[in-house]
């Protein structure tokens, strides 16, 4: 739970410097404890620009254990989806252990260049009449 409420705080203060974060829902295989074990994840990534990557934040439920696992990661965004690796730790006493995961996430195109430049119309009359 500690874990949690730390990632939570830490987020909070970096809240500010973040893009534009976004929530997503995803399968995870965890490697840890001697075999892998099946989750459903809920994570928070720093932004959500397409054919990026982000910082992640989230938390596990483990199927086959029915425990909770809070992680920090890393992912790739893509077109409403995301393949991400994360570090979990066991929220019930477990240790640290490595997990991979995708599923599903809301992302937004990244504009161009000539999108994000603002147009000034340019006129060869300025407004100015000679008198």
């Amino acid at each position: 739970m500690r874990i949690v409420l730390l990632s939570t705080l830490l987020l909070s203060f970096a809240a500010p410097a973040l893009a534009d974060p976004t929530v997503g829902l995803g399968l995870t295989l965890g490697f840890g404890g001697g075999q892998p074990q099946a989750a459903v994840g809920l994570r928070v990534f720093s932004d959500n620009k397409r054919d990026e990557f982000a910082g992640t934040v989230g938390v596990d439920y483990v199927l086959g254990s029915q425990s909770w696992r809070g992680t920090v990661g890393a992912a790739y965004l893509d077109d409403d989806i995301y393949i991400g690796v994360d570090l979990g730790y066991g929220l019930s006493g477990g240790g640290l252990d490595f997990s991979i995961g995708a599923g599903g996430v809301k992302t937004v195109e990244q504009p161009t260049i000539a999108e994000a430049t603002p147009q000034v119309p340019i006129s060869v009359n300025d407004g100015l009449t000679p008198e």
